[in-house]
C-alpha cells in the first residue's frame, strides 16, 4: 500500500521580507518560509538553461552523482564533461538511474555563474557556500542540514519540497541525517510509522526561495528540468549543541565528530601533496 501520508500544512508564502522580519518570525524560531520578489530579481532567471550552461563550459568537467529510486544517501559519483550530462539528462529514461549535478560549489566548477545572482539578505554569514543544483527528474531522499541553514532559490523549473518538524523525526526511520526511505510515494506496508507523520508541502517556482531551518526533514522532488543555488551557512556551536525535540541529544556530538574526521583527512591530503611537490 502507497500513501503520502496525513494532508499536508501549507508553507506560508510572504513577499520580500525584512531581514528584521525574516529574523524574528522564521529564522529565529526556527520556521520554514517561501519567499518571493528576491530571486526573481536576479540575472540569471533570463539565463540559466542547458544553451547558456553548455556555452559557458560545455568542455569542463563536472562531478556528478548517480542513484536508484532517490537514494541519494548511497549515491555513487562520476565525472563527465557539462555538455554530455545535459545531454544525458534530456534523454535519460524515468526507469532508468537518475544523475545530478548537485551539491557542487558555484565558484569552483562554474564560476563563471556567480556574476548572474547575489547572496540573500537574509544570510547572517560572511562565507556562505553556495552550491548548484541542476538536473531533471530525480528524488533527493528526506532528510535534515545538521550545520545550520538553507535558503533554496530556483532559477529555472520547480521543486516540490515536502517539510517535516525535528518533532516528527520518530516516523522517518532515521539513519544518520537521513531517512532510510527512497521513494516516493511510501510504501507504508514497509515504513508504516510514516502515516502518522505531520508534514508541510509546497512548490517552489523559479524566482522563488525557501528557507530550511537546522534540522527540518525535508525530501525534494524534481521533475522537469531545473536550476538551482542553495545557500548554507552555519549555525553557532551553541545552537547546533541544543536540538530541537525530536532529534536525539547525541546527534550534534555525531556530526562534530565527523566534522573534524574530514577536515583532518584533507589537511593530511595538503601535506601528501606537499611531500610529493619536495
Amino acid at each position: 500500500m502507497y500513501s503520502s501520508a496525513k494532508l499536508p500544512l501549507q508553507v506560508q508564502r510572504i513577499y520580500n521580507p525584512s531581514i528584521e522580519e525574516f529574523n524574528k518570525l522564521y529564522a529565529v524560531p526556527g520556521k520554514p518560509v517561501l519567499i518571493t520578489g528576491v530571486v526573481s530579481q536576479w540575472k540569471a532567471c533570463s539565463l540559466w538553461n542547458p544553451q547558456y550552461f553548455k556555452s559557458l563550459a560545455g568542455e569542463r568537467g563536472v562531478p556528478v552523482k548517480r542513484m536508484k529510486n532517490g537514494n541519494y544517501r548511497e549515491a555513487s559519483s562520476e565525472l563527465m564533461t557539462l555538455s554530455e550530462y545535459l545531454a544525458l539528462v534530456n534523454n535519460n529514461p524515468v526507469e532508468e538511474d537518475r544523475v545530478y549535478l548537485s551539491e557542487q560549489p558555484v565558484k569552483k566548477i562554474l564560476p563563471e555563474l556567480v556574476s548572474d545572482y547575489s547572496v540573500p539578505a537574509y544570510i547572517d554569514s560572511k562565507e556562505p557556500l553556495a552550491a548548484c543544483y541542476i538536473g531533471s527528474h530525480v528524488y533527493s531522499q528526506i532528510h535534515f542540514h545538521p550545520y545550520g541553514k538553507a535558503l533554496l532559490c530556483v532559477v529555472s523549473g520547480r521543486k516540490k519540497v515536502k517539510l517535516f518538524a525535528p518533532d516528527q523525526t520518530q516516523f522517518l526511520y532515521q539513519k544518520y541525517n537521513f531517512s532510510k526511505i527512497t521513494d516516493e510515494p511510501v510504501d507504508l506496508e514497509k515504513y508504516p510509522l510514516y502515516a502518522n507523520a505531520n508534514y508541510y508541502e509546497c512548490e517552489v517556482n523559479a524566482g522563488e526561495m525557501l528557507f530550511f531551518p537546522i534540522y527540518w526533514w525535508h525530501g525534494v522532488d524534481t521533475r522537469e528540468f531545473t536550476s538551482a543555488v542553495v545557500f548554507f551557512w552555519n549555525d553557532p556551536r551553541r545552537l547546533r549543541w541544543l536540538p530541537p525535540p525530536g532529534i536525539p541529544w547525541h546527534t550534534p556530538l555525531l556530526f562534530e565528530i565527523a566534522s573534524w574526521y574530514f577536515k583532518g583527512k584533507a589537511i593530511l591530503r595538503k601535506l601528501a601533496s606537499y611531500q610529493d611537490r619536495s
